[in-house]
């Protein structure tokens, strides 16, 4: 079992959904990852890890999933979650559980409470069942920026102690 960063050019930095100060916008951020091109165009192994979208600090993930372009081969199912828990949720399932990803279609989603990252962390697709040497997916995910606005105590101490 490996794990491989296929993010992409990072949307980390990027905040899409701020447009004003106090507003902000859910945004959907998505890559599409050709999986006979990991590990050296060898594609996945059994429990490979494929971290597949940046997930900045204080972000909302509202909603992820992952639709399959091109079937993988025989077997393979995936899950979309957090593997790595450096955002302090650890949950390789969390969107979508055990998809048969031999066929070209959307994944159900699960409709789970959504995930709060603390720390910057990635959303990754696992890579289950079987090796697969072919395939084509696109994981996507809605987030929304929950960083705070204006984190400084203006309040005076005798405002505390009225």
């Amino acid at each position: 079992m490996a794990t491989y960063d296929v993010t992409g050019p990072s949307n980390a930095g990027a905040r899409p959904g701020r447009f004003s100060a106090g507003v902000r916008t859910p945004y959907m951020v998505e890559n599409i990852i050709n999986i006979a091109a990991i590990n050296s165009d060898a594609g996945t192994a059994n429990g490979d890890i494929l971290q597949a979208l940046d997930l900045p600090a204080e972000t909302l993930v509202m909603a992820a999933g992952v639709e399959v372009l091109t079937a993988c081969s025989s077997s393979v199912v995936i899950d979309i979650g957090t593997t790595g828990g450096s955002a302090g949720f650890l949950d390789p399932d969390a969107f979508v559980d055990g998809y048969d990803a031999t066929g070209a279609t959307y994944a159900p989603s699960l409709g789970t409470v959504p995930i709060i990252t603390k720390a910057a962390d990635t959303l990754d697709a696992l890579m289950a069942g079987a090796a697969s040497t072919a395939g084509k997916i696109r994981v996507w995910a809605v987030l929304c920026d929950i960083s705070g606005v204006d984190e400084t105590d203006r309040n005076t101490a005798s405002q505390h102690d009225g």
